[in-house]
């Protein structure tokens, strides 16, 4: 449902439920502006912080937390001298909080416990309360440039790219050993690691297969790497809340989840866990084009590793590359980066996709140009050496009955944008329509087909050549 659509829920029985969708919307930059836009002004949020239904409050603040536009103070200061219903207080504060409402929380007395039936909610008040306030505080600001000491440090690739991803760290220097889809290094150059356009993530290991208890995790990882930290829990289905408050008290340093310089990541497994250090007070300068993005984006490193793959299988020494789906941009700035190419050009129908693309070019000082134009409509001047693109999946763009007409119309005209020795690498989770409609074409071969992941889903990767019969005779007759 769209955000237009639950606005129009937000009055009677169903304004909770609207409301909570609309805090799922807006944890993305693009869900807030779709909010924003339907907010003509703040007297809608005014009256809802001010409903008589609780759950409506409580979500209302949520929201407002989430929007993060700090002309919403006064609706959550007025409501932090009126609220009395307990459980909705810890979600104004955080709100509060993430308005950067400094002056109204530091006059705000955590209420007492008057019986056993307040216990629990003046104990999520109070925690509320905490977490608010440390956002207030100052973290010595420090870029870590080389570890005390070389020591293992996993680098994470995208899934099915470690070798590409050892490739490039071996081209910066390093020499690893692969494990599963990530490469082992041992090094104190933490910053040279981040020179990695393929990797998604690094972190330090601590020690595996741990028992799944605050008393045994803390002797494990009893020294942070830093004053400030925050704990991450992956995979534990029990009171991850109640688990963290247990842990924090047993460690060196300081939880602060708003400001922190390292990440205590757990991740766990039933009964037992295996720990890790993310550092982020490393400074990660890749990517300088990514300025903007659209729903559809591709993750950056997948670009690379994307891009880093289908390099490998091109003649030329300077290739031309074309990007029919090209969206904001980023599979050719990654192509840029990596190989000095002849030329880069994106196509794409969305002019928002485009103006992001130019955005992004602009920012990353690239040569790449980008054209907003129908794919089935667009005609090329010359055959290019690599056609890469990151489809339409048909869940986030488009929809699977949509691809089966795209996807054939395309792949019909495939032939046309490759040159004799081209060669295309398409990225989709519409895997087996694209795969069908590949064999089904005679002027196409199937080269390689390998499976990855993105977001929860499972993309394919599909590397295809011109078959040598192919020619593109029937290009009139396609726009017909």
């Amino acid at each position: 449902m769209t955000a237009e659509e639950l606005f129009q829920k937000l009055n009677g029985e169903t304004a909770t439920e609207a409301l909570s969708a609309l805090c799922a919307i807006a944890r993305t930059r693009q869900g807030k502006a779709e909010i924003e836009a339907l907010l003509s002004d703040r007297t809608l949020l005014s009256q809802l912080a001010e409903s008589p239904q609780p759950k409506v409050r409580k979500n209302v603040y949520r929201l407002i937390g989430a929007l993060e536009n700090e002309a919403d103070v006064p609706v959550l200061a007025r409501a932090l001298e009126t609220e009395t219903t307990l459980f909705t207080v810890p979600s104004l504060i955080l709100a509060l909080g993430r308005l950067n409402a400094k002056d109204v929380l530091s006059g705000y007395s955590v209420p007492v416990s008057e019986s056993e039936a307040m216990d629990k909610h003046i104990a999520e008040i109070e925690i509320a309360y905490e977490k608010a306030m440390q956002r207030f505080e100052s973290v010595p600001e420090s870029t870590l440039e080389r570890l005390k000491r070389p020591q293992e440090i996993l680098c994470f690739a995208p899934h099915g790219f470690a070798a590409e991803l050892k490739d490039e760290l071996s081209s910066l220097g390093f020499s690893g050993k692969i494990r599963g889809d990530a490469v082992l290094l041992h090094t104190d150059g933490i910053a040279e690691v981040y020179r990695a356009n393929c990797m998604t993530e690094a972190l330090l290991p601590i020690a595996m297969n741990v028992p799944m208890e605050p008393k045994a995790i803390a002797a494990k990882a009893v020294t942070c790497i830093g004053t400030y930290y925050r704990i991450e829990i992956r995979g534990y289905l029990k009171d991850r809340s109640g688990f963290i408050e247990r842990l924090k008290g047993l460690l060196d340093g300081r939880n602060n989840p708003s400001a922190y310089d390292c990440e205590l990541r757990i991740d766990s497994r039933n009964d037992v866990c295996d720990l890790y250090w993310k550092l982020w007070n490393v400074r990660d300068g890749r990517y300088p084009w990514r300025k903007g993005t659209i729903p559809a984006s591709i993750h950056p490193a997948m670009a690379y590793a994307l891009s880093r793959y289908a390099l490998s299988l091109v003649q030329r020494e300077r290739p031309g590359v074309f990007d029919p789906f090209c969206g904001s941009g980023s599979l050719l700035f990654a192509c840029e980066e990596q190989r000095h190419c002849k030329a880069l050009t994106g196509v794409d129908k969305s002019s928002t996709a485009i103006a992001t693309a130019r955005e992004n070019a602009k920012a990353g000082e690239s040569r790449a140009r980008f054209i907003c134009r129908d794919i089935l409509h667009y005609e090329a001047k010359e055959g290019a050496d690599l056609v890469i693109s990151n489809l339409p999946f048909g869940n986030r763009v488009g929809s699977h009955k949509e691809n089966e007409a795209l996807y054939a119309r395309f792949l019909r005209r495939l032939p046309y944008y490759l040159n004799e020795h081209g060669v295309a690498v398409l990225y989709t989770a519409d895997g087996r329509l694209l795969e069908r409609l590949i064999k089904e074409n005679p002027q196409l071969a199937l080269r390689e087909k390998r499976r990855t992941a993105a977001g929860g889903l499972s993309p394919w990767i599909f590397t295809i050549d011109k078959t040598a019969n192919a020619s593109y005779t029937d290009r009139n007759k396609e726009r017909e």
